[in-house]
């Protein structure tokens, strides 16, 4: 699969998605539902909270200390500050799933 063939998912079509589904369940109702999942969501990972979302994956925060790097183009030194940065990973089951064992 290359880069160019891969699809993206917007939020709405998720919901849209979910709203089909669950034939009946109303896309105002569907919308509020999701938009207040992923809200739970980055709140607990933006309080430092591991997030884990069975067959998904867990979601955490990583810290990178200050150190020091070097500017490629004048081999200067430099002082690369501390970080937070997302970190993403997929559980057992998504990945058995992308690969399937051998």
């Amino acid at each position: 699969m290359t880069k160019s063939s891969i699809q993206t998912i917007s939020t709405s079509q998720v919901m849209s998605d979910v709203a089909e589904k669950f034939d009946g369940l109303p896309k105002k109702l569907t919308r509020e539902v999701i938009s207040e999942f992923l809200s739970l969501i980055e709140d607990n990972v933006v309080s430092g909270h591991k997030v884990r979302l069975d067959k998904l994956g867990v979601l955490t925060t990583k810290e990178s200390a200050a150190r020091k790097g070097r500017n490629p183009q004048t081999g200067d030194e430099i002082l690369i500050p501390a970080s937070k940065k997302v970190s993403f990973r997929a559980s057992k089951t998504l990945k058995d799933q992308i690969v399937p064992q051998r």
